[in-house]
C-alpha cells in the first residue's frame, strides 16, 4: 500500500532544499527507521530530550548535516566525540556512505544503542567505541590518525580542543558544532588551539531551515603535530583548561 509521507520527511526534504544539498528517498527512508528506532529506545536509554518528527528532523538530523557546508567529507576518515545517539556522525554517514566513521562516546549503554542501531540500519563502514578521548589520544592506534573529527559535545571549546586534536592527523580537522553565542569561546580557545598544534579557520554562523534556530561551525586545522603529553589524563583537561 502507498504510505503517504509524514512530517519527518517533509520536513528533510524541504529543510535539506533549503540548505542546498539533496536527499534521495532512499537516504530518507534511512532516516525515517533511525528516527523510529530512537523514539522506540529513549526512554530506555535516556538518548535525547528532543522529541517528535520535527523537532528530530530539524535539530538532530539537519543540524548534523550542517557540517557539510564548512568540510567535504567524501573518502575521509572520521571520528566524532561524545556521539550520544549518533549525531552528527550517523546523519553525516546516512549523506556521505562514501565516509568511514567512528562514533565514541564514555557513556556505555549509548554505546549499546548505537551498536543495535547500525546493525538494524544495516550500515556498513561505522564503528562503535565505549571510550573516553582522553585516553585514545594517547594511543598510537587512534592519535593523529582521523581526516575529520567532529564534535557536537557540551563543554567549552578549549576543552573540547585538548581532547578532540590529539586525534586528528596533520593536514586534517577539528568541526566543533556550537551554539550562537560562541564568539567568547573560540577566544578563549586560541591558546589551547594554537598549543596543540591547530589553527582556528573560519567560524560559520547558520540559521537551521525551518525553526532558524542559529549554530555556529567552528573549524580547526591540524597544521602541525600535538606535543607529547596531550591530551592530558581524563578529567584534567576540563578540571584545568588550556589557556585558561
Amino acid at each position: 500500500m502507498f504510505k503517504l509521507a509524514g512530517v519527518l520527511e517533509d520536513c528533510l526534504n524541504a529543510g535539506s532544499r533549503e540548505m542546498g544539498i539533496r536527499l534521495s528517498q532512499e537516504k530518507i527512508t534511512v532516516f525515517r527507521t533511525y528516527y523510529e528506532i530512537l523514539s522506540q529506545e529513549n526512554e530506555k536509554y535516556n538518548l535525547t530530550s528532543i522529541e517528535g518528527e520535527r523537532e528530530v528532523a530539524v535539530k538532530h538530523f539537519l543540524d548534523s548535516l550542517a557540517c557539510v557546508s564548512v568540510l567535504d567529507f567524501k573518502n575521509t576518515c572520521v571520528v566524532d566525540v561524545g556521539t550520544g545517539a549518533g549525531f552528527p556522525g550517523l546523519p553525516l554517514k546516512i549523506f556521505c556512505p562514501e565516509m568511514e566513521i567512528l562514533l565514541v562516546d564514555s557513556v556505555k549503554k549509548k554505546v549499546a544503542f548505537l551498536e543495535d542501531l547500525v546493525e538494524r540500519l544495516g550500515i556498513t563502514g561505522v564503528s562503535v567505541r565505549w571510550d573516553r578521548a582522553e585516553t585514545m589520544g594517547v594511543c598510537g592506534e587512534f592519535r593523529e590518525k582521523a581526516d575529520i573529527v567532529v564534535s557536537r559535545a557540551v563543554a567549552p571549546l578549549n576543552v573540547l580542543a585538548e581532547i578532540c586534536l590529539p586525534l586528528v592527523s596533520p593536514g586534517g580537522h577539528f568541526l566543533s558544532m556550537k551554539g550562537p553565542g560562541a564568539g567568547e569561546e573560540i577566544f578563549a580557545a586560541t591558546r589551547a588551539i594554537e598549543m596543540l598544534g591547530g589553527r582556528l579557520g573560519r567560524s560559520e554562523r547558520i540559521k537551521l531551515p525551518i525553526g532558524n534556530d542559529e549554530r555556529t561551525l567552528v573549524l580547526i586545522k591540524k597544521v602541525g603535530h600535538t606535543p607529547k603529553g596531550y591530551p592530558r589524563r581524563p578529567g584534567m583537561p576540563a578540571k584545568k583548561p588550556l589557556g585558561g
